[in-house]
């Protein structure tokens, strides 16, 4: 159960409308980290910008962006997320192969030589909390410099996240099960 209320609009202080706009689905319901975050409007602003610039406006394709995400969310144990992005993962293309890899935090060796990357430098930054220098290089190899930061922003984002949904018990959508 989740340990905040979630937040009414009519609750907020005055201004922070457009942090609800930008936080919210387009039915008018909540996104999972958001139902903590706008306790704090100028907070949930700021990481909805961010956000929204990851997912929609970032240099990764699609399945690289979702796939850093999923091996992220994994790390940090973040169910709720990883729900969203399976499911989102899945819709860009994403095998179901790598997906159980990640799932099941199994050695990324089998599968194809960008994604095992972009997984393995997501459990880097998690475990080791840096690249080391071979990581390092072969990552600035394939991806160049802007897609390398774009990647390790995207990682240190939904690590912020998983905390907000794990701290305040972020509960999982209507008739989701845990997936690990």
């Amino acid at each position: 159960m989740a340990r905040l209320p979630k937040p009414k609009l009519e609750d907020l202080p005055a201004g922070a409308d457009r942090a609800w706009k930008l936080s919210a689905n387009p039915d008018g319901s909540l996104r999972g980290p958001h139902n903590a975050l706008l306790h704090v409007p100028p907070i949930s602003e700021r990481i909805a910008e961010l956000g929204d610039h990851l997912r929609n406006h970032g240099a990764l394709l699609g399945p690289e962006r979702e796939l850093a995400i999923i091996a992220t969310v994994r790390e940090g144990e973040a169910r709720f997320a990883w729900q969203a992005h399976e499911a989102a993962g899945r819709r860009e293309g994403l095998s179901p192969e790598t997906i159980e890899v990640v799932r099941n935090k199994a050695p990324a060796d089998g599968l194809p030589s960008r994604e095992r990357l972009i997984v393995e430098v997501a459990r880097a930054l998690a475990r080791e909390h840096g690249l080391s220098d071979t990581l390092f290089q072969r990552a600035q190899a394939e991806f160049g410099t802007e897609q390398l930061v774009e990647l390790v922003a995207l990682c240190g984002y939904y690590r912020l996240v998983g905390y907000v949904l794990n701290a305040f018990q972020v509960d999982l959508p209507a008739n989701a099960a845990p997936t690990f």
